[in-house]
């Protein structure tokens, strides 16, 4: 026989080999991933659920979340997380209480964010700045 056929041979019959251990080491990963996966499902229940999110701005946002059946309204910023409001009951919030989420989910938030903190954000005025104060002072 030829000593170059033998040498093609041989690299086929290796990369062949690496081949299909890779293809069996992929297999049982995706196998695992999906069982774990399906096992872990049932015995669990969403202890943490994010209700709703409002962004006050790129980097800041209101979050309600239900955290073991209870309600809390947090602020969260790049530095911190802040509660703001524990909500008592269910029937607080609109969406919550009827099953079924309102049309325009901001104007919901912000209705029930007025309601519980007592004001309307809706009224804040622009204010400028005299730079010919600042330069005195």
């Amino acid at each position: 026989m030829n000593p170059d056929a033998d040498i093609w041979i041989a690299f086929a019959r290796t990369f062949g080999v690496l081949f299909m251990a890779l293809a069996l080491l992929l297999l049982v990963f995706y196998l695992i991933r999906r069982f774990l996966a399906a096992r872990g499902k049932e015995g669990t229940r969403d202890l943490i659920r994010v209700l709703t999110v409002h962004h006050l701005s790129p980097k800041e946002k209101l979050v309600l979340v239900t955290v073991l059946d209870e309600t809390i309204l947090i602020g969260v910023t790049p530095n911190q997380i802040s509660k703001i409001a524990v909500l008592e009951k269910r029937a607080d919030i609109p969406a919550l209480s009827t099953g079924s989420a309102p049309k325009d989910t901001d104007a919901g938030f912000s209705a029930l964010l007025n309601r519980k903190l007592g004001h309307s954000f809706s009224g804040f005025k622009k204010t400028t700045i005299d730079t010919d104060k600042v330069k005195d002072a």
